[in-house]
């Protein structure tokens, strides 16, 4: 499935923002700064809780080679404790990440070659990176214009090992949106929890996902009250990629490939000679995780992986289940006299969208993080008095974060001027906004139904317009029977160009990898070949001489958020 374009900040700003011309300035400093340490800033700071930005000021207290290190007002943090982590950052972290990741931007957004510490007593979170303190102001306004790591000392202690991790785990972030600023949560976000590893500090998310049943590798949830299990599963993977696929650049050419997610790591490996894909290294990565061997591509480095297997089947019987996609379920079977047959059972199709699109389908904006889709077409109301336009719109966007849009544009499209909607609102906590948009949930299909009289007289162009932001996405929108009756008596159909937009029968192609574990002294593992059904069927000759016989039901199918569901039973051989 095609994959929606990437946003470009400048060119969204100099198209949205009122007043804003294209060319503006993407450097703040008009020449470098020079800091001494005793000065006293403002920053703006994230409350995460209360989705809300709040200001509050820093003193700063130590220089070094690569950072600016900051203390909020009225904190008692001592100045070897901080000498202790910056040291560990000079000395360890910083040269231990950038060897394997690349480095951040530098000089940067502020003509500063330094990072920016700020150690603040921070609301909910550990510590953050944002990527809009990478821009002007004029494009985010709550930026702080320079290269920031954020750390709540309330929940770490300068100078302690969690403070420590939690530096190089955001570092990864800065780093990853310089080589590429449009990566998808999963990676990104494994990719940090690796730099932890890499900068001397182990793992401790890895047993949340081990302990938890069938979890998305990708798909995470749009809250981040269940997000845990999800660094844990991200956070596996990516060892897994780095101990079997690095290169002697380390994972750079990974953060470096402009494609996205899945896609990105199948250019990686290709273009890095490994002859295999994404689908490989999945499909090996559900076996290590059951196995461990001690070496090769069924075992893990420093890790010790024992997954929860839920279910255990006894004796001949079927077992029926749904798992999320790009997840896997182990399904042991026990209790066996004989040779043993093994049938599984698939779906070859499933929903895109929980939603039905109708007999005509409807216009999915597509979905990821950093994206921008548009759907624009040209409308002539020359020799009209009034207009107006009626259309049909189901979303799940993540709230307040990201955002959709209907504009008009009146000169080609040069400039866009976003319309306000019965649906749309003006709420913008965060600022990623660009005007009156669509987020959260619609709840089913909405109509909505707007006057353009004041452009009647004009030929103009008409768009929808889907932004993400750089981390969590839903499933998108969809947007159909889109009529403007003074123009067309129908549907408006044909002249659409969809950049991103793909028109939908909300039926997506279903794959599933089942592999048949056998283990004992010399384990033993066979991939089922499944028809264009997805059914198939695996012969076990003698399982009663087996220690285990465990079956990985995994489910990849592309960009739905929609479960798959299976059934595998045994019988009798014979």
């Amino acid at each position: 499935m095609t994959a929606a374009p990437e946003r470009d900040i400048y060119q969204l700003a100099a198209e949205l923002v009122p007043g804003l011309s294209a060319g503006f300035p993407r450097i703040v400093a008009p020449s470098p700064p020079e800091f001494e340490t005793g000065r006293v800033d403002t920053f703006w700071l994230l409350d995460l809780p209360a989705l809300t930005v709040y200001q509050s000021e820093f003193e700063l207290r130590l220089i070094t080679g690569h950072a600016y290190w900051y203390v909020e007002e009225g904190q008692s943090i001592r100045q070897e404790d901080l000498e202790r982590s910056a040291a560990a950052f000079e000395e360890e972290i910083y040269p231990r990440i950038i060897r394997v990741f690349g480095a951040e931007w530098s000089p940067g957004v502020d003509d500063d070659p330094h990072l920016n510490i700020l150690n603040a007593r921070l609301k909910a979170a550990g510590g953050y990176y944002t990527s809009s303190d990478e821009y002007p102001n004029t494009v985010f306004p709550f930026s702080n214009q320079r290269e920031i790591v954020y750390i709540n000392t309330s929940a770490y202690s300068v100078g302690s090992s969690g403070y420590n991790r939690t530096l190089a785990h955001e570092l990864q972030h800065a780093i990853h949106w310089n080589g590429d600023p449009s990566e998808e949560t999963w990676m990104n976000e494994g990719l940090s929890e690796l730099a932890v590893t890499v900068a001397g500090y182990g793992q401790d998310s890895v047993g949340r996902f081990l302990r938890a049943g069938p979890t998305s590798l990708i798909n995470w949830p749009l809250t981040p009250d269940h997000a845990g299990v999800h660094y844990g599963a991200s956070s596996l993977f990516m060892h897994y990629l780095y101990e079997q696929y690095a290169t002697p650049l380390g994972l750079r050419p990974l953060l470096e490939e402009p494609q996205d997610g899945i896609d990105g790591i199948d250019s990686y490996l290709a273009a890095s000679g490994f002859g295999v894909t994404f689908r490989d290294v999945f499909g090996d990565w559900v076996v290590a995780n059951l196995l461990d061997e001690p070496e090769g591509k069924y075992g893990h480095t420093g890790f010790e992986t024992v997954p929860r297997v839920q279910n255990i089947v006894d004796s001949y019987s079927e077992f029926s289940s749904e798992i999320p996609q790009y997840a896997v379920e182990y399904v042991e079977f026990t209790s066996f006299s004989g040779p043993l047959r093994l049938r599984f059972q698939g779906n070859a199709e499933t929903a895109l969208l929980p939603v039905d699109a109708g007999a005509q389908g409807c216009w999915w904006s597509n979905s990821g993080d950093s994206i921008n889709s548009t759907l624009t077409r040209s409308l002539d109301l020359r020799g009209l008095d009034k207009v107006r336009l009626n259309f049909e719109l189901w979303y799940s966007l993540e709230e307040l974060w990201d955002y959709a849009y209907l504009e008009v544009s009146i000169n080609g499209g040069q400039r866009w001027i976003i319309l306000e909607a019965p649906h749309t609102s003006a709420e913008n906590p965060v600022g990623n906004s660009f005007g009156m948009g669509y987020t959260g949930e619609s709840g089913g299909w909405i109509e909505e139904s707007m006057d353009l009289t004041s452009y009647a007289g004009q030929e103009i162009l008409l768009r929808f317009q889907y932004i993400t932001d750089d981390a969590v996405n839903g499933a998108g929108l969809c947007v159909r029977r889109i009529f403007v009756p003074e123009v067309q008596p129908g549907p408006l159909s044909g002249k659409w160009e969809a950049k991103g937009f793909i028109l939908i029968d909300n039926r997506v192609a279903q794959d599933y990898i089942v592999q048949v574990i056998e283990i004992d002294e010399q384990n033993r593992v066979s991939v089922m070949k499944l028809d264009g059904s997805n059914d198939g069927e695996l012969l076990i000759n003698a399982p009663q001489d087996l220690n285990r016989l465990v079956v990985a039901v995994a489910a990849l199918a592309p960009k739905t958020l929609q479960p798959a569901t299976y059934t595998i039973s045994a019988a009798p051989s014979g």
